[in-house]
């Protein structure tokens, strides 16, 4: 069944107003201050560095390097990388929860790589809006069907991408695949 171009743009609406607010936070994260003074980093147009570690102490860290290439210090908060949390662990508490996996997680899922999948999400989306519009205005019957039939498999992939931020409150429960 085809769905109504309206209710294939609103999906693709949706889906970019979540890629713009992912957008932003990664860059807000990517620009702010890991050292404790206001303007102290900048981004890198290359991406930024995040890396879950265990210091010499013990402690467990998140750390941030904005200025890619550069090798890990001993001394991380030497200038070139900054401690964005850091635990200690409780030695009275040996059975406490680590926030590695947490470290972890985070340094995988840094701006560099939130960003790179904006883009490649935003490109899906907007080759996927033209082909929308482009059946819609294409005046042979014969290649709107055979584009239609394509787009419904793309289509899916949309639904799939909104349905990730189905707890928004401008989701649609009706566009759930």
């Amino acid at each position: 069944m085809t769905q109504p171009t309206a209710e294939l743009l609103a999906i693709a609406d949706f889906n970019d107003a979540r890629l713009d607010e992912d957008e932003m936070v990664a860059r807000a994260a990517s620009g702010a201050t890991v050292v404790g003074e206001p303007g102290a980093w900048q981004p890198s147009p290359t991406g930024d560095e995040w890396e879950a570690h265990i210091s010499d102490h013990d402690d467990e860290e998140l750390l941030v390097a904005l200025r890619p290439g550069l090798p890990r210090p001993p001394e991380v908060m030497g200038g070139r990388w900054g401690a964005v949390v850091a635990s200690t662990p409780d030695p009275a508490d040996p059975d406490a929860d680590s926030p590695m996996p947490a470290f972890v997680h985070a340094a995988r899922h840094d701006p560099a790589r939130v960003l790179a999948e904006v883009g490649a999400k935003r490109l899906f989306n907007q080759r996927w809006r033209k082909l929308i519009t482009e059946i819609d205005a294409d005046p042979d019957p014969e290649r709107r069907k055979r584009l239609a039939g394509i787009r419904q498999d793309l289509d899916q992939v949309a639904r799939h991408l909104a349905a990730a931020h189905d707890k928004h409150p401008d989701y649609r429960s009706e566009w759930r695949s």
